[in-house]
């Protein structure tokens, strides 16, 4: 499912590097690189809906059946929601550092889904499903368990990896800095821009 581009977030063109609207506010910069609205498009994909263009809703998939049920797209959307934040995408790691939060990212999901078959559907509902009492017996619908293992891994891979060494809030930064320089044009020199006046240059 392709993901839609958050308000105010350019994609690369022609080797320039990416843009951000700049409104003269960091934190109107933050908001619109926020993941929030990656994990708002994982959500509706988990529960088999699509964006259509046509009527700019979000819609069911003709199959009417949704990837994964309500209890597993909740415990997937949390934990995601717990690491994708723009605490993250800002950060500075480097790729060991992003290689071990993904191997825990592999690991917890491995986890939970194993723990919770029954009740996350990966295998028929027993005779104490509707009291949630879960045996997670029988035959796991492994195709589908891989599917969804990957499709979070990849969005959590993608998102994470702006932080390697930086390069989301160098981007940033730069942008802003630019965008400064352009504003303040002749007072840069007097007074070295914004950032200047902010540690005293």
């Amino acid at each position: 499912m392709e993901q839609q581009v958050p308000q105010g977030y350019q994609q690369e063109e022609e080797g320039m590097p990416m843009a951000y609207s700049n409104e003269g506010s960091v934190a109107n910069i933050v908001s619109q690189i926020d993941p929030s609205t990656i994990i708002n498009n994982l959500d509706h994909a988990l529960a088999g809906e699509f964006f259509n263009e046509k009527t700019n809703m979000w819609e069911l998939n003709p199959s009417k059946k949704p990837l994964v049920n309500n209890a597993c797209r909740g415990a997937i959307i949390s934990y995601v929601t717990g690491i994708l934040n723009n605490n993250s995408t800002l950060s500075i790691i480097s790729q060991q550092q992003l290689g071990f939060i993904m191997e825990g990212v592999v690991e917890s999901l491995t986890r939970m889904f194993v723990t919770n078959l029954e009740e996350f559907g990966f295998v028929p509902p027993g005779i104490g499903y509707s009291k949630g009492c879960y045996e997670n017996k029988g035959t796991p619908d492994s195709a589908r368990m891989t599917m969804v293992s990957n499709m979070v891994y990849s969005v959590m891979f993608l998102t994470l990896s702006r932080a390697l060494n930086g390069m989301e809030s160098r981007k940033i930064f730069s942008s802003l800095s630019l965008s400064d320089t352009m504003n303040f044009g002749g007072q840069q020199q007097q007074g070295g821009g914004m950032f200047g006046r902010m540690f005293g240059r």
